[in-house]
This record gives structure tokens, C-alpha cells and sequence, in this order.
């Protein structure tokens, strides 16, 4: 995603011809001491818990899958009908069969604009996806039927996030910008979208993700802020001096975690109302995402083809892949999947 995303336009699987791909920032310098809302992180890395999660072990579960494009994946979800990415000209993938397949390849308008993000409703039965150009759409996995929503309230930028709660025929969304603006979406009684307010939640800068968790939706920007909505609106809540950009959130009713450059985690304390930071590896994560189940998996993706997981009492592991292109995005299901640069997907 543009300047939230990481940079495939080197990868030599797109072609130049595509729409022009998602970019980030450059990284900021990493510094070990900066502090988080009063929380020094090299204190932190002295602490028994952050000495356990720094300490990553080395574990082969993935396994490459054939993939029926070499544009490259953004966007990774589960549905009730599998698993559906999302990615450049417009390609919608589902998995069938343990086979992957085009549901759709030219976008939600025919446009072929590259879709930056997917988010799936709570009954996994329909999943929605934006991307450049104003590019807005939907998609019933149950039935294959698309819906085409592009350039809602003249908005043409490119959209590089979204998010939704409820289920099909009555979810709500929220959908972010590269200027920072979030739009907040919902249905009406025949089930269609009502754009609502379009507001920005910080001074700005791209939003490049977003996340429904606890009854609030959250957001990132480039700027190293996060943000969650209450009835009011919008509420800034760190992260101060981060020191790297912020590629994802991930939030639950037991927390908030935010994935950034230098390997770094932001785990959020809605308690304390503090962020404490921890390494799970080295390179830049671009995406994470976890399960619900009794031992609370959490895995994060990034450049590199590097996976880092952490689940129960033990640190952080880093799962070895059959593959060196950036990862872009993760979901965790029967079948775990992440997709990235030049159209690969991996499994397990």
C-alpha cells in the first residue's frame, strides 16, 4: 500500500504494464531506547518477558503453493468458502480444492486498478476490497456474485485500507486513504452501503491499516500514530516515539498489536493506556494476524519471506518459508495462508 505498504515495483513477476503498485516509506532509523508513553523499550528488552520473546527459534511448516498469477498479493482473508486474496489489475484468488483459481481479474469496476486490501465479514460470507483509483467492491463468496461501490462520494485516491464488523446485509465499515481520510460505511435495511462521514483521525498522513476488535475500530498511520474510534470519534493513543513505520493492526477484546520496521511489535495495554515494544525478528513486518483459540497464535509477516509466530508461554519463532519475495499479508484459518511479491503464496 502506498507509503504503508512495501515496495514490489522491483519484483520481476509484475509486469510494467500493471497499475502502478503500492509503495512505502523509507524506513526510519531504529533507535533501541525510544520511549513508548513512558515505557523505555531498553528496559523492556531487559525484562524476562522480552528476553523470551527476542530470543526466536526456527521452526518448517510452509510450504509453497502454485499460484496462478506473477502480479503481486496484498490483501489475504478467511471466508466461508476458504481462503480469498486480493492484489494488482484487479485479481481476486479464492483456494478450492487445494488449488488456488481467479474469482475475479479485472477489479470490482472492470478497471483492472490494483486492490491494496480485502476484510471479510463476521459470518465470512462476503468479503469487501479497495484499492486504487477509488476502486470499492464486494464480493459474495456463497454465491460468486460481485458488487461494484468505486469512487463513493467522488473519492478517486487510492484506498489502502479497510475494515468490517457485522454480517452480510448489515456490516458496517470503515475504508482509509492515502490522505488520512477514513470513511465510514454502513447498510441500510435492503442491505446496501450508506456512505457516511469521511473524517481524518490524525494530521494526515496515509493510513495504511485498519482493524475491528473489542467493539472499536483502529487504525495506523505512517507517522507512527494509532488511533481508535469511540462514540465521539476518533481518539489518538500512541505510539509515542516509535521510531519506525507502521504497516498493520491487529486488535482483539484482549489487545491491540501493531506491526512495524526493524522487527518490531507494538503491544497495546487498554489498562495502563501504554504501548510496550517488542522484537519478534529483524526485518520489517508487514502484516499479522492471529486465532481466538486457548493459545492466542499470533503470527506476523515481512520482508523476506520471513514469518515470526508466538503462541501460549513461549517467545517468538520464526517459521522458515520456501521463499525470499516480501510477504504482504497473513490470515490464519484451517488453512494458514500468506501471499506477497509477484504473486506468491505460501501454506500450511
Amino acid at each position: 500500500m502506498t507509503d504503508g505498504k512495501p515496495d514490489d515495483s522491483q519484483t520481476a513477476g509484475d509486469s510494467a504494464t500493471d497499475d502502478a503498485e503500492p509503495t512505502s516509506d523509507p524506513e526510519a532509523t531504529n533507535d533501541p531506547e525510544a520511549t513508548e508513553d513512558g515505557t523505555t523499550s531498553g528496559s523492556e528488552a531487559s525484562s524476562s518477558e522480552d528476553q523470551a520473546e527476542s530470543e526466536v527459534q526456527t521452526t518448517s511448516e510452509w510450504s509453497a503453493a502454485e499460484s496462478p498469477t506473477t502480479k503481486s498479493l496484498f490483501g489475504v482473508v478467511q471466508t466461508a468458502n476458504g481462503p480469498y486474496a486480493v492484489g494488482t489489475g484487479g485479481n481476486v484468488l479464492t483456494r478450492n480444492d487445494g488449488a488456488w483459481h481467479f474469482a475475479i481479474q479485472d477489479g470490482p469496476a472492470t478497471r483492472k486498478n490494483t486492490l491494496t486490501d480485502v476484510a471479510v465479514t463476521d459470518d465470512g460470507k462476503r468479503i469487501w476490497f479497495a484499492g486504487s483509483s477509488g476502486a470499492l467492491g464486494a464480493y459474495d463468496v456463497t454465491v460468486g456474485k460481485k458488487y461494484d461501490y468505486s469512487a463513493p462520494m467522488e473519492k478517486t485516491s487510492t484506498w489502502e485500507a479497510i475494515a468490517v464488523t457485522g454480517k452480510r446485509g448489515s456490516e458496517e465499515l470503515r475504508v482509509a486513504n492515502g490522505s488520512g481520510e477514513v470513511l465510514t460505511v454502513t447498510t441500510d435495511e435492503n442491505g446496501c452501503p450508506q456512505w457516511g462521514e469521511v473524517v481524518k483521525p490524525g494530521s494526515g498522513s496515509t493510513v495504511p491499516a485498519l482493524d475491528y476488535g473489542g467493539g472499536n475500530f483502529y487504525a495506523v498511520d505512517t507517522s507512527g500514530n494509532a488511533f481508535v474510534e469511540r462514540e465521539k470519534g476518533w481518539k489518538d493513543i500512541g505510539v509515542r516515539n516509535a521510531q519506525v513505520n507502521f504497516f498493520d493492526v491487529y486488535a482483539t477484546e484482549k489487545t491491540v498489536l501493531i506491526a512495524g520496521g526493524g522487527g518490531r511489535i507494538y503491544r497495546y495495554d487498554s489498562v495502563c493506556k501504554n504501548w510496550t515494544p517488542v522484537s519478534a525478528g529483524e526485518v520489517a513486518l508487514h502484516a499479522i494476524a492471529g486465532t481466538d483459540g486457548a493459545d492466542g497464535t499470533v503470527t506476523t509477516v515481512g520482508a523476506g519471506g520471513h514469518v515470526y509466530e508466538r503462541g501460549g508461554k513461549r517467545g517468538w519463532v520464526e517459521s522458515e518459508t520456501p521463499v525470499e519475495d516480501n510477504l504482504n499479508s497473513v490470515t490464519l484459518g484451517e488453512t494458514d495462508v500468506a501471499v506477497g511479491a509477484g504473486g506468491v503464496i505460501v501454506e500450511r
